[in-house]
């Protein structure tokens, strides 16, 4: 295991992660990053929380590029679910 600091929308959250996963979560955060900065751009949104449910549906609906993976599989699902979960009790110091 690897711990890593990731930064999303100007919040760090640090998990312990599989060395084999730390680069695409680092990559993963960067894109939510940006797409929050871009609708807090376009739309000028302040509320974090607002930017961060557009920036779900944003992912969750559109569709992926010719060389880009194929929709998320449930083993994927099951493991983002999990990420999610460490993520809030980083957020909530449990």
């Amino acid at each position: 295991m690897e711990t890593i600091r990731l930064d999303i929308a100007g919040r760090t959250y640090p998990l312990s992660v599989p060395e084999s996963e730390a680069d695409g979560l680092k990559r993963a955060a960067e894109a939510v990053s940006h797409q929050v900065d871009r609708f807090r751009e376009q739309y000028q949104v302040q509320d974090r929380g607002d930017l961060l449910a557009m920036t779900a549906l944003h992912f969750a609906t559109r569709k992926p590029a010719p060389n880009e993976a194929p929709p998320i599989s449930d083993e994927n699902e099951r493991r983002l679910t999990d990420l999610l979960a460490r993520m809030d009790a980083a957020l909530s110091g449990s």
